[in-house]
């Protein structure tokens, strides 16, 4: 500050100008740099003002709203502030003067001074040509000095009438920008009032704060919308104060409007982000899964009611602890750990089902669906997860694969092949045995159906199509049948089928599922069986009636001798018959016996 040059901060004409005071002071008040005119204003203070404080220049009365304004400045350092004072004179007459007060940064961005720029707002010309003989290309020269550092403000500059309608008196030209009206459009309220470009809804508060302030001779701060000539709503800021003019008889208002539309967006759109993120925070509260959240290192800051009711860890339990933690037990895979761990390191969202260990040591299958999180500069802040017990349905699964091992060794020994048919969608699905059943290979291009077409032997087919059809219109529940196959070798096999009906809760049949069932070598055993009872047929029919008749004929003439008495060997005799009789026996057994065969290889 001892080494300020003014000139590297301020152009030559601002600083030699004969309309506008430049003043720098430290952030106590004392004077560091005044131009000519200040000085010149000022004289009866002190030859020197740079000896001076700031507030020894300021009408008594108004001493504490200039304080005010310095600490609202040093308060908000990247605001300027705007203020109108008196300020002392030699007499007991005073001046009025608005002062734009902004904040002096160093290199470091540190506030080491203020910086105010005013100029008279009491009549100016009049108090100027008094004490200045100005030529006039001097005073268009003051004037262009005006315009053109207004146009360097970031928003509107006015001054307007302190009456009903805030007549506009002047406007900087960024009220185009802002309204999409011509400045001179809006000049003295020639073709649209100002205030007619205030939101209906806001006109009212406008009107009453400005009353108040002008009433009470304080500087007002309001925000509220205006309408731009498009149809777009803008929000604004606008910070203004009143001065009398005693010549004149009015009071004026003299302000700055800026632009915020953008901040009203950023704060409307935060205000919508909190009112999501309390929406998710009631969603993770009462969800029945379990929901943990972490920060960028991985460790847990919070956890859910759901958290605690599967895992038994409270929040204090768990807090700090890292995502994975659960995993380490007695069956820890270390193989899902070293997933996990790539995940998180590389920020990657997965969804994986891990074994996680409670804290009553009970092992539980979890399904873990994980997310890493970003803020809106795409920083990557934490990680979410969303954790569901899956405990009873893999213990299902396991259950249901147990049972499918069982079924698929129990067909795979029986060679039985299974096949469906989605009713749904008409879709034929084949096991592998059904493919090797038909001599087919799995991964061939014809589809099920078109192979059991074409493979149905003739004299079969329309009986199976039949059965098909009865199952699928409800006639039957379950059927059973033996039909023949030609397979692409040309050999004929025989084929037992089993089928059942599966319906919905309604009653709405769904599919069917089957069997099939290779019994070609049964049908060849049963063909052997047949041909053998048949030569036993035959062998009893010879039995029967060529060996039975020499045996009736002895048995004829042993009753011829019986009866004529012409056999003297009684004894002899007696031994032939009963021999015969035997003889008759053995070939009735036999006959029955293979009559009993017969039977049994037709049954």
């Amino acid at each position: 500050m001892d080494h300020l040059k003014a000139s590297q901060l301020f152009p030559e004409q601002l600083l030699n100008s004969l309309v506008f005071s430049v003043v720098v002071t430290d952030l106590e008040g004392r004077f560091v740099y005044v131009n000519p005119l200040f000085q010149y204003k000022f004289s009866h203070i002190a030859p020197d003002l740079k000896q001076a404080h700031f507030a020894d220049t300021v009408y008594s009365d108004d001493v504490k709203m200039c304080n005010e304004a310095a600490r609202e400045c040093i308060k908000n350092p990247d605001k300027h502030t705007t203020v109108t004072v008196r300020k002392a004179t030699e007499g007991e007459d005073y001046f009025w003067t608005t002062w734009e007060v902004s904040v002096l940064k160093n290199e470091q961005g540190y506030g080491v001074g203020i910086v105010s720029i005013g100029h008279d707002v009491t009549n100016t010309e009049k108090v100027v040509n008094r004490t200045i003989d100005l030529s006039q290309e001097q005073k268009k020269a003051q004037k262009q000095q005006f315009k053109t550092l207004v146009s360097h403000i970031p928003g509107v500059v006015y001054r307007c009438l302190a009456d009903e309608n805030l007549t506009i008196e002047f406007l900087s030209d960024v009220v185009e920008e802002l309204t999409g009206y011509e400045t001179e459009s809006l000049q003295q309220n020639r073709m649209h009032g100002f205030n007619t470009l205030i939101h209906e809804d806001d006109l009212e508060m406008v009107k009453s704060s400005i009353q108040h302030a002008v009433s009470q001779k304080h500087h007002f701060e309001i925000e509220y919308r205006l309408l731009h000539k498009n149809g777009e709503i803008k929000w604004v800021f606008e910070r203004g104060g009143a001065t009398y003019e005693p010549a004149e008889g009015k009071t004026y208002i003299d302000g700055t409007i800026f632009d915020i539309t953008a901040r009203k967006r950023v704060e409307a759109a935060l205000e919508r982000s909190e009112d999501e993120v309390k929406r998710l925070a009631l969603v993770a509260h009462n969800t029945t899964n379990s929901v943990l959240i972490a920060d960028k290192d991985q460790q847990i800051i919070w956890v859910n009611e759901g958290f605690t009711r599967i895992s038994g860890y409270s929040l204090d339990e768990v807090r700090g602890k890292k995502i994975g933690y659960s995993l380490d037990g007695p069956k820890a895979d270390e193989r899902s750990k070293v997933r996990l761990k790539h995940a998180l390191d590389n920020k990657l969202s997965f969804k994986e089902e891990f074994l996680s260990y409670a804290k009553n040591g009970n092992a539980i299958w979890l399904e873990v669906d994980c997310q890493p999180l970003f803020d809106e500069q795409n920083v990557h802040i934490g990680f979410m997860a969303i954790e569901n017990d899956i405990t009873r349905r893999r213990q299902a699964q396991l259950e249901q694969q147990e049972l499918l091992q069982r079924l698929t060794l129990a067909t795979d020994s029986a060679k039985i092949g299974i096949w469906e048919i989605d009713l749904q969608d008409r879709n034929v699905i084949w096991d592998d045995k059904m493919f090797e059943l038909y001599g087919y290979e799995k991964d061939t291009p014809f589809s099920p159906y078109k192979i059991w077409k074409r493979a149905m032997h003739p004299e079969d087919l329309e009986m199976m199509q039949r059965i098909v059809g009865q199952l699928i219109e409800g006639v039957r529940d379950i059927d059973s049948a033996v039909y023949r196959i030609t397979t692409p070798n040309g050999r004929v096999r025989h084929i037992e089928s089993h089928a059942i009906v599966k319906k919905s809760a309604s009653g709405k049949i769904l599919r069917l599922i089957g069997t099939n069932r290779n019994i070609t070598d049964d049908i060849v055993v049963q063909e052997k069986l047949k041909t053998q009872n048949k030569v036993l047929r035959d062998i009893a029919f010879i039995q029967s009636h060529e060996v039975r008749r020499p045996l009736a004929n002895i048995l004829g003439v042993i009753e011829v001798l019986n009866n004529s008495n012409s056999v003297n060997n009684k004894e002899i005799f007696d031994h032939l018959i009963e021999s015969a009789n035997e003889l008759d026996m053995q070939i009735r057994s036999i006959v029955k016996k293979t009559n009993n065969l017969d039977g049994l290889m037709a049954g």
